[in-house]
């Protein structure tokens, strides 16, 4: 195996502790071509949802597809447009079945994930950096296992990358939440977690502190956990929310310690947002979007000043049908603008950095993803 794995070769700064992690040296072999996408991963369709389950706000062609049906739905007004400039980062040129710009740090750096538009099955998953016009790949690359597949949910300014990895072919293989440092190529992987053997990394601050779940096979346990840079707490949630799912609990973290995540409300059946004012049990504050979505609210980041990004879905009787993107700072939300790219039918943003710029993706007509850039001038 050309992989080598060094145990206790690196000491690393998290959390105000010294503490020694497993460290992966990337292959030195040309790495994967980079761009864009994510959506479900391979094998079958059980695989797919136990190895990776999709983003619930994130929905591709669904979405997509039910706007293309209804332009004439009256929409919220786009005057925020102008306070932006966007970029289409394309890099090919072409949309994908799923893409999206997903994480974006202070210095305007973007992890992009994405899905080769070769694919038709929409399977084998990609992770590239996008700064300033550049890419470069953040592929986990294996010679034993051509066609692994990466996906990264968060860029912190040390320049971390922190999401998972995964075998497409060998679905049995274990799944570690680990991060790639995007200037060395150096990956960083956590411990396993109580015998679970897939384990996926949502977003790692700063100071080491990071946020992700562990499942069985079956995908029937889930241990959402915080690392604290040494060992892992797993949370306790209140008997009314139900995170049996992936994508639920805390999913970011910033410099603070302070957590947001999302739930499904038992008694209602919707998605609800969470923000706590400390990982370690500070006040619990939970929301909807405006105009209550039936279909629910999604948290698809939080900045180092508290800032959250989220998504709302609505039904046919709303003006922000089929869902719109706010920020919420202290029970106060923003409306965030739409891209104003001919042929785009939805926009879902995913990515909002202290500065005020978005990024994320959008879809046209033919059910293709597209991730974009916006500039807060």
């Amino acid at each position: 195996m050309d992989q080598r794995e060094f145990a206790d070769t690196k000491k690393c700064l998290m959390n105000g502790r010294i503490t020694a992690i497993h460290i992966r040296q990337q292959h030195t072999a040309a790495p994967w071509l980079a761009f864009l996408s994510i959506m479900l991963v391979a094998f079958s369709a059980t695989a797919q949802t136990r190895r990776y389950p999709t983003n619930p706000a994130n929905r591709g062609g669904g979405i997509a597809g039910t706007q293309a049906r209804s332009l004439s739905v009256p929409r919220i007004p786009d005057a925020d447009q102008a306070k932006y400039i966007f970029l289409n980062i394309d890099p090919q040129g072409v949309g994908h079945c799923y893409i999206d710009a997903h994480a974006f740090n202070y210095f305007r750096q973007l992890v992009v994930d994405w899905s080769d538009p070769n694919d038709p099955t929409c399977n084998a998953l990609h992770a590239s950096l996008w700064g300033h016009g550049t890419w470069t790949s953040l592929d986990f690359v294996d010679q034993n296992y051509p066609d692994m597949s990466t996906y990264l949910t968060s860029l912190n300014e040390w320049g971390i990358a922190f999401g998972v990895y995964w075998s497409n072919s060998y679905p049995y293989l274990p799944q570690p939440a680990a991060g790639i440092n995007v200037r060395t190529g150096r990956w960083s992987v956590l411990p396993d977690t109580e015998d679970l053997p897939y384990n996926q990394g949502f977003s790692m601050n700063n100071n080491g502190l990071a946020v992700g779940v562990a499942t069985d096979l079956d995908n029937s346990v889930f241990k959402h956990w915080i690392w604290d840079g040494r060992k892992y707490h797993f949370p306790a949630f209140p008997a009314d929310w139900d995170v049996s799912t992936n994508w639920a609990g805390p999913l970011f973290i910033n410099d603070f310690g302070q957590i947001a995540g999302q739930y499904v409300d038992r008694k209602s059946g919707r998605m609800r947002g969470y923000f706590q004012d400390g990982w370690y049990g500070g006040k619990v504050t939970t929301f909807d979007a405006p105009g209550h979505p039936s279909g629910g609210t999604y948290v698809n980041r939080m900045t180092n000043s508290g800032n959250l990004l989220l998504i709302g879905l609505y039904d046919e009787t709303s003006p922000y049908y089929p869902a719109h993107s706010f920020s919420w700072r202290r029970g106060v939300f923003t409306s965030l603008p739409n891209v104003p790219f001919r042929d785009a039918v939805l926009t879902h943003v995913f990515g909002l950095n202290d500065q005020g710029d978005i990024c994320g993706v959008w879809w046209d007509n033919n059910n293709l993803g597209h991730a974009f850039v916006g500039y807060r001038k």
